[in-house]
């Protein structure tokens, strides 16, 4: 039985893991103006966007290298940076960040449940005040902060 549960448990992460293999080109498509996850004034605005690090380095390292591939103007900025060196809402308008969100997920056959962790991005026009959020969050957060990226240059263009 412990064998089975076992077998189950690691077909379910390897069926997820290959979920998460959907091209980045693939979900940036589906993030949008229209989708109401990308603030409208982006597409003809120039504005340089904050990415915020959060001071943690195994999750600092993912950020820095989505941003190295995005092609407009960015900033990396801690909280404290963004209040006391990026308060300028005119050039510095757009923040990247995210909410932690939790899933329970119960084993088939079984009453044992594992909670899976996640992060759902927004953009927040500081401007206005109002967060664009994406649809969808994920425990992949590396390829989520890819596609978000992905759909503003997509925006821009």
């Amino acid at each position: 039985m412990k064998t089975l549960i076992t077998s189950l448990a690691s077909i379910a992460i390897l069926s997820s893991s290959l979920q998460s293999c959907a091209s980045t080109s693939s979900v940036a498509n589906k993030i949008t103006i229209e989708s109401g996850e990308i603030p409208p004034d982006m597409k003809s605005e120039d504005f340089t966007l904050i990415g915020v690090l959060k001071e943690r380095g195994s999750y600092d390292k993912y950020v820095k290298i989505a941003f190295a591939n995005y092609t407009g103007k960015y900033v990396l900025a801690t909280e404290s940076e963004i209040i006391n060196k990026y308060s300028d809402t005119n050039k510095y308008r757009y923040i990247m960040d995210y909410e932690r969100e939790t899933a329970s997920l119960t084993v088939a056959g079984t009453s044992k449940s594992q909670t899976v962790p996640g992060k759902r991005y927004f953009i927040l026009d500081r401007k206005t005040d109002k967060e664009y959020q994406r649809k969808t969050w994920s425990s992949f957060y590396a390829k989520e902060m890819q596609a978000y990226l992905k759909a503003i240059e997509a925006v821009k263009n």
